[in-house]
């Protein structure tokens, strides 16, 4: 890695690499890779996010490995200022490492000056063509939630209506990244006593890459104000919680509490985006019990529900909801006479929050509200919030809306049927 654990100059400036030609389009290519860390590199800093620079050491590690390899080519008659200004580069991105981890936030501005100025420098070698290139790709985004959708950080998802706020990542073969698609964390849960219903227990929650590399915070991207969101629920889609587990001690481990109110053990799925390609991922796994739990037996269809006092309906914009298929509706909230409730809170940055668990006990969905995240905690919100779904399985759906109200949390539970 670079900084603490940094590439030697000398180790990057190796001559005895063996000479390729490279097609210009892979030149853009690695380009666009350190073009890329250097956006989040300033993005890292810009927010005092200073833990987050060290996931883009192996980005960045192999992208100046592979632009080392081809450095006659890229420079024919300056190869060796070309492999200077690569490693000065990296070693200025080593500097700009080594004080984030000190967490020294002014000096870490300072570096970044550095680093901005080196790869200015470095870029200088490269055609004007192979430049515009790479500058490509800091513009294409995707959707966090539907990484097949992608388009301008500007745009929105057809899909659920999520801005597409995720940099589509360029990354290096045999980086040893998982491709999109592939799960990139595992999860476990162990607890200081089997679950029993009523008893409160504390609960551990363990995530860990593939190669068992613990999974920090600062690895994670946070949404709507949490890095991890862990949504549980039972094997009869009744008892549903939504808690934010906090880091222990111990690497990659985190702590949250449950009051079961079903007998059986609890499925839980760890919402979260890892780096570096930040896409959403549902990291699942089981909570333990000593009992049996209750199957799903009520499926029927329903889009009222009264809760403490409130009536809570959703309102689909078409009568039927197809796999696949985008449809808005609405979440309407009225109080006991029938008015329109305004009094919604705000709830991670926004007023409600859904989540649905199919019958398959596997798949889930996480829906937001459209419009910008609500960042004023004396705003209010209501009666009604326009949302978008586009279901990936067919079947019955227990759906939870999730709104805060007077500091506490409210949740009105509803029944789809999602068609083929």
């Amino acid at each position: 890695m670079f900084g603490a654990e940094s590439t030697a100059p000398q180790e990057i400036a190796d001559t005895n690499v063996p000479k390729a030609t490279l097609p210009r389009v892979d030149q853009a290519r690695s380009l666009g890779m350190l073009s890329q860390v250097v956006m989040q590199l300033v993005q890292y800093v810009k927010s005092k996010d200073l833990s987050a620079i060290h996931n883009e050491d192996v980005i960045l590690g192999a992208a100046a490995s592979e632009l080392l390899a081809h450095a006659d080519a890229i420079a024919a008659n300056q190869s060796g200022d070309f492999k200077s200004s690569l490693t000065a580069f990296c070693s200025e991105v080593g500097a700009l490492h080594l004080v984030a981890d000190l967490n020294q936030q002014a000096r870490s501005e300072t570096e970044l000056g550095k680093v901005l100025e080196s790869f200015a420098r470095l870029k200088a070698h490269f055609p004007t063509e192979i430049v515009a290139q790479a500058q490509g790709y800091l513009e294409t985004f995707t959707c966090p939630m539907h990484r097949e959708v992608v388009g301008k950080r500007s745009d929105f998802c057809p899909k659920c209506g999520m801005p597409l706020d995720q940099l589509s990542r360029v990354l290096p073969s045999n980086s040893g990244f998982p491709s999109p698609g592939q799960q990139s964390v595992r999860a476990s849960v162990s607890t200081s006593a089997p679950l029993t219903v009523g008893q409160p227990v504390t609960a551990l929650l363990h995530l860990q890459r593939p190669t068992g590399d613990p999974v920090l915070l600062s690895d994670l991207i946070e949404t709507h104000t949490k890095k991890i969101h862990l949504l549980i629920v039972d094997s009869s889609l009744t008892d549903y919680h939504h808690e934010h587990p906090i880091p222990t001690r111990n690497p990659g481990e985190y702590s949250f509490s449950l009051t079961p109110a079903k007998p059986g053990g609890y499925r839980v799925w760890a919402d979260i985006r890892p780096y570096p390609l930040g896409l959403q991922e549902y990291a699942m796994t089981e909570i333990p019990a000593a009992t049996t739990g209750e199957p799903l037996t009520n499926r029927a269809v329903n889009f009222k529900a009264n809760v403490d006092g409130l009536s809570y309906e959703l309102i689909f914009a078409q009568n039927t909801i197809r796999v696949g298929q985008p449809v808005r509706f609405r979440l309407r909230i009225t109080s006991a006479d029938g008015k329109g409730f305004t009094q919604l809170e705000p709830l991670m940055a926004t007023f409600a929050h859904l989540v649905g668990f199919n019958q398959d006990y596997k798949t889930v969905m996480h829906l937001h509200p459209k419009g910008a995240p609500v960042l004023d905690p004396t705003a209010r919100g209501g009666p009604e919030l326009e949302f978008q779904i586009c279901p990936l399985q067919p079947g019955f759906v227990r759906l939870f809306a999730q709104v805060q109200i007077e500091g506490r949390s409210h949740f009105a539970p509803f029944g789809l049927q999602i068609l083929p």
